[in-house]
């Protein structure tokens, strides 16, 4: 139920205080969060995923300490609530702990675009109160509690004839200057595409902190990232042969097409990008040259989710799903990415996320 911003600046009139306007409540809110040395809370999220109709839920705890050197001024510590896994950054050094094999991952990030790019650091209040311009829109009552919301738009621009719009919105507390509530939305067209939920609870603000301790369960394994797990594999080297099969139980193998060029497109089902590559390659005007024949890899989605998602995207050619070990054996660690083979079953070409130029390389020419 919406409010006026009035009854707020009343109540504060009839308590003998100077009313706040709404923009000197987020200067305090943000200011709150800057001055203290140590952050916790608990982060409830709700991811939509639209083209499978479906809607995950996160649940996080977190604990930010305050750290000059680290990649964004803190370092962090957040475990996932039923899932048996944790994460931290601590001192330029990312951890994953998998408490289901025993085992943990760890990788010297400084400037990791992982990290930057990390659920528990891009949708945590920190990050987000230090976001420009928040323009506040209004007050609203959220389980008997009177908010002031705010949003900010991230992205307002036309991909490939697509408008595409990304705005965000934060709800605040006056009451104790805290964010209670954040939302993610993204729009095609001027249609809802995916939205995500936030919501914020147990807070404890300290102003000293200790600093992290890394210290695992005993008789973990260690893997060190680079060590036991291949980076992405090298021009000019030859290709890891393999064996899928496609949506119609046949088999699928890389050497079977020897003497042309195979172009291999490694996506999964929750990638934004790799649906728009896959909206390019499904275009009536779009037809790959006569020597590239390209493959669909999934090396994080099952065949059953995948004959869910082809219902509603259109695949224009074969689709191996299932591929977990293949994509291990391309080292491929982000999606979409794409593998160009030549004749001879060496590679060709390596490339890294969407871009139109890219997918129009592979275009057949017009006679």
């Amino acid at each position: 139920m919406k409010t006026r911003y009035s009854q707020i600046a009343l109540l504060a009139l009839l308590s003998c205080a100077k009313p706040q306007s709404p923009e000197e409540i987020f200067a305090e809110a943000k200011k709150k969060m800057k001055e203290a040395e140590r952050v916790q809370l608990r982060m409830d999220m709700v991811w939509e995923n639209p083209e499978m109709g479906e809607f995950e839920t996160i649940g996080y705890s977190a604990d930010f300490r305050k750290n000059p050197e680290a990649f964004f001024g803190y370092d962090f510590h957040g475990k996932r609530v039923g899932a048996g896994s944790e994460s931290a950054y601590v001192q330029g050094v990312e951890y994953q702990i998998n408490h289901r094999d025993s085992t943990v991952r760890t990788e010297d990030v400084l400037d990791s675009s992982m990290v930057q790019h990390s659920m528990l650091r891009t949708f945590n209040p920190l990050v987000l109160l230090e976001k420009e311009p928040w323009s506040y829109l209004g007050d609203t009552s959220i389980q008997e509690k009177q908010l002031l919301e705010y949003s900010w738009v991230e992205m307002d621009t036309v991909i490939d004839g697509r408008e595409v719009y990304l705005e965000n919105h934060l709800w605040i507390n006056p009451a104790n200057l805290l964010p209670a509530f954040y939302s993610r939305r993204l729009f095609h067209d001027g249609k809802r595409n995916q939205f995500i939920e936030c919501s914020y609870d147990g807070w404890k603000l300290e102003d000293s902190a200790e600093p992290f301790v890394v210290d695992f369960p005993k008789g973990y394994l260690t893997k060190v990232a680079g060590n036991t797990e291949s980076p992405l594999l090298k021009v000019g080297i030859q290709a890891p042969d393999f064996e899928l099969e496609d949506g119609h139980g046949n088999p699928v193998r890389l050497s079977d097409y020897r003497g042309k060029k195979v172009l291999l497109d490694f996506s999964i089902i929750n990638c934004g990008w790799c649906k728009i590559a896959l909206e390019q390659f499904a275009k009536p005007d779009y037809e790959f040259a006569d020597d590239i024949v390209p493959l669909y890899i999934n090396p994080s989605d099952s065949k059953e989710r995948m004959e869910k998602y082809q219902l509603k995207i259109k695949i224009p050619f074969p689709v191996l799903a299932d591929a977990e070990q293949v994509g291990k054996d391309y080292g491929v660690n982000g999606f979409p990415t794409f593998y160009l083979i030549d004749e001879t079953g060496k590679i060709e070409e390596v490339t890294q996320g969407y871009s139109d130029e890219t997918i129009l390389q592979w275009k057949k020419k017009s006679e």
